[in-house]
Formats: structure tokens, C-alpha cells, sequence
């Protein structure tokens, strides 16, 4: 399905120049907004990119909306714990997020002071969630500082694992598509259909243990096999839809 790209109602000269470029760049269709709404601009049948002041916005057909909001992350760094940042310790740590997607956990190990490196395989979800990071205004100073220091790249887990030389970070985190759907998570509707369906593999997990110093850590679903599979130590958490696993290397 094709992609269109086009500014908020509120367009002006700066906003169509984005667009068009981003267009160019991407290989999309740009149309002039002209105070149209999406359906009548796109006749309903393609994926509109919309540029705003501070934010991009992918607005699917069936209405389903991918945009970076750190909600989520927000809530979690006002919980007295937090499951990931346990498993994780209080030292400082090099982490790689090998599976970014909305960017919440690397937010939130960016926020307890981790130094964070993202990937993100599709370009359109890296380049929407990555601008949010360098761009979106919480309001919180330390939640900003945080999204503003985390590296991102539009890479393959793998590929970029093959890359890195032994040991290199001390931590790699996975958070793979769920085996299993959770309907309570409608912050995912946006991004469903552009993620990354792949699941945790052999040569993936081989090259992960190469290149981290400390522990791989992952997230599934709790009726998910993937922590027994391949060796994880899974953080059950009672009355929870996802548990962690933590696996140590020498």
C-alpha cells in the first residue's frame, strides 16, 4: 500500500518544504493538505504521512495512528519500580535495544541513566519514533534528556550485530512482536502493521552472546516458549500478560 505525505491543517511554507522533502527522500507521494481531511485526500486507500511543527504522524486507512508519544514511559518512571530497570541493576550500563519499535523501554533505560543505542528496522518507523525522540516536548526536563540521548539507527538486528565487535555492549535487550496478541495494548495499532514479525533465532542469539558482556534480557508473551528455547531465566510476574528472561554470559 502506497504511502502520501502532507502537512497538518495548519500548513505554511516551512511545513510543505519538510514534507516535500521527506517525500523525495522516501520515495513517497506528496499532496497539498488544502484544509482536506486525510479520507478525501487519500480517497481512503493509501497511508498518509502528516508533518507537524514538532511531531510526524502516520495515519493508516483503517485509522490506526503510529506516533511517537512517551506515554507509556512516562507512567513507568513514576512507579516505584520498574521490572525492566530491576533486572538491570543501578550501575550504568551500555545497552543495545535491538528491537525499538515506539522507543518506551529505551526511554525508560535512557531516563535511569543507561547509555542507549536503538535499532529499528522498518525506515518508516525509525524515521517517525526517531524524530519524536529529537524532537517531542514532554514538559519533564529529565524525561527530554533522556529521549534526546538515545542513538538510533534503521538497521537489522542481526546485520548490525555481525557489525560490532565482541563484548561490545554490556546488555542487549530484545522486545520481538508478541506470539501471542494482548487487545488491551491499542498504543500498538499504529504500528502493527509496519513491525517487524520476525521471532528470535538461532544465528541471532549466537551473535547476541559475542557481542554483549553482561546479559541478554527479553520480553514475551507469557505463554510464549521463546524464554525456554533458548535458555532464559523468565521473571515471572503474577496476574501479567508479559514476563521478562535474563540470560548471563561470561
Amino acid at each position: 500500500m502506497k504511502t502520501i505525505v502532507t502537512t497538518s491543517l495548519s500548513e505554511d511554507s516551512n511545513l510543505v518544504k519538510r514534507a516535500q522533502d521527506l517525500a523525495q527522500e522516501y520515495s513517497f507521494t506528496y499532496l497539498e493538505r488544502r484544509k482536506q481531511s486525510l479520507k478525501k485526500l487519500t480517497g481512503g486507500l493509501a497511508s498518509a504521512l502528516v508533518v507537524y511543527q514538532d511531531k510526524l504522524v502516520l495515519v493508516h486507512p483503517q485509522g490506526g495512528r503510529l506516533v511517537l508519544h512517551p506515554d507509556t514511559a512516562s507512567l513507568r518512571i513514576k512507579a516505584p519500580h520498574d521490572p525492566l530497570l530491576d533486572l538491570l541493576g543501578t550501575q550504568p550500563l551500555k545497552i543495545l535495544d535491538a528491537t525499538m519499535g515506539l522507543a518506551s523501554d529505551s526511554i525508560v533505560m535512557a531516563w535511569a541513566g543507561h547509555n542507549v543505542t536503538a535499532l529499528e528496522s522498518h525506515p518508516l518507523i525509525h524515521l517517525i519514533v526517531s524524530q519524536g525522540l529529537a524532537h517531542f516536548q514532554s514538559g519533564n526536563p529529565d524525561l527530554d534528556r533522556a529521549m534526546r540521548s538515545i542513538r538510533t539507527f534503521n538497521r537489522e538486528a542481526l546485520s548490525y550485530l555481525q557489525d560490532q565487535e565482541d563484548k561490545s555492549f554490556d546488555v542487549i535487550y530484545f522486545d520481538p512482536m508478541f506470539s501471542q496478541e494482548i487487545a488491551e495494548s491499542k498504543n500498538l495499532a499504529g504500528l502493527k502493521p509496519l513491525a517487524n514479525q520476525s521471532r528470535l533465532s538461532p544465528e541471532l542469539m549466537a551473535e547476541a552472546t559475542r557481542v554483549a558482556s553482561k546479559a541478554i534480557i527479553i520480553k514475551g508473551h507469557f505463554r510464549d516458549s521463546v524464554f525456554e528455547d533458548f535458555g532464559f531465566q523468565r521473571q515471572i510476574r503474577p496476574n501479567q500478560k508479559f514476563h521478562y528472561g535474563i540470560k548471563y554470559v561470561n
